[in-house]
């Protein structure tokens, strides 16, 4: 009679809303952990290293990752079997490893010359066919976390659909965040630090040059941050300077770093974040 009761109980309409609802707000919240640890800390870092608009790529994941795990979340709520819900969430991770890879490097570059039209002609990205393998390694690390994370929501929605107070609601969840953590930990090292390493050392190299303006600097210690490549460009080098990878070969070892200094653009040439050299490029703003 009792399991009769919550079988009944579990399935009239309010619970039934309310696991649905909880499915939307599970997926969301995975999407957004997930934003959060793959492009959230790249833009904190960037902006730290004085990225050209640092929160772009973190801005243009969020909403979509959000969306599209609230619908995985929905869906596998609505279906309510294991099974489903383990597709629908492959599913998801597809989107989010192709995110991974266009966001940096298609989108992000065509929403630039939007936001900066002045820039359009200095960049010079390009999208090798190689770049396919990355997908798959993304997806890989995704399906895995993300499929394990789906698999968790329909038993975790039922202890939080009947919990009464708000930590029993949100505490079920936690364990899939957790894993979104480390999943979105992983996918950064695969793009975003790879073209996130040469910004630090041409901002590090430029930092060390304004702070030992007038100064002897030891022949060891100037080949040790390569200020050779910044010679021709001493002059234009300002406090006030900002950053953006303008371009790349298809292993992302040789990058090219564009910096603005005051009304001047400098393109700067790095193989594996060892800066070579650096020039005047475009037209003062």
């Amino acid at each position: 009679m009792n399991l009769s009761s919550s079988t009944l109980s579990a399935d009239r309409p309010e619970i039934l809303r309310a696991r649905y609802s909880y499915g939307i707000w599970f997926g969301a919240a995975l999407g957004l952990t997930f934003s959060i640890f793959a492009w959230g800390i790249d833009a904190l870092l960037l902006n730290r290293m004085n990225g050209l608009y640092p929160w772009l790529k973190f801005l243009g994941a969020l909403i979509p990752c959000m969306l599209v795990g609230g619908l995985a979340g929905w869906l596998s709520a609505r279906f309510d079997k294991p099974m489903i819900a383990l597709f629908l969430w492959a599913g998801a991770a597809s989107v989010f490893a192709w995110l991974t890879v266009s966001l940096p490097l298609q989108i992000t570059p065509r929403i630039l010359g939007m936001v900066e039209p002045g820039i359009k002609d200095l960049l010079h990205y390009t999208y090798y066919e190689s770049f396919a393998s990355r997908f798959w390694v993304a997806y890989t690390w995704l399906a895995i976390f993300i499929s394990l994370a789906g698999l968790l929501q329909i038993p975790l929605s039922d202890s939080a659909v009947f919990a009464t107070s708000l930590f029993g609601k949100i505490s079920p969840m936690l364990v899939t965040l957790v894993l979104m953590a480390i999943c979105g930990t992983i996918v950064d090292t695969l793009n975003n630090e790879l073209l996130r390493s040469p910004v630090d050392s041409v901002n590090t190299t430029v930092q060390f040059v304004l702070d030992n303006r007038g100064k002897e600097i030891d022949v060891l210690e100037a080949r040790r941050m390569h200020l050779g490549a910044l010679r021709t460009v001493d002059d234009l080098i300002s406090p006030e300077r900002k950053y953006i990878v303008s371009g790349y070969d298809q292993y992302l070892e040789q990058v090219q770093v564009l910096a603005r200094f005051d009304k001047v653009w400098v393109e700067c040439e790095l193989v594996v974040s060892q800066l070579l050299s650096c020039e005047q490029v475009g037209n003062p703003r």
